[in-house]
């Protein structure tokens, strides 16, 4: 398992933009984890599931 101290502000943005999700929105949602931990939820383009990283 990845050491947690690791999955900062870059991993968050990677792991979103993996989702298919804009850059916009996921610049916004891993500035939202790399600050509270938690990227509250949102939408990709290819599913209509929820979706939330947090810690």
């Amino acid at each position: 398992m990845e050491n947690k101290s690791k999955r900062g502000w870059s991993w968050a943005y990677k792991k979103i933009r993996g989702l298919h999700c804009s850059k916009f929105t996921s610049a916004y949602r891993a500035t939202r984890y790399a600050l509270l931990g938690d990227t509250g939820t949102f939408y990709s383009k290819v599913s209509w599931r929820k979706i939330r990283i947090y810690r």
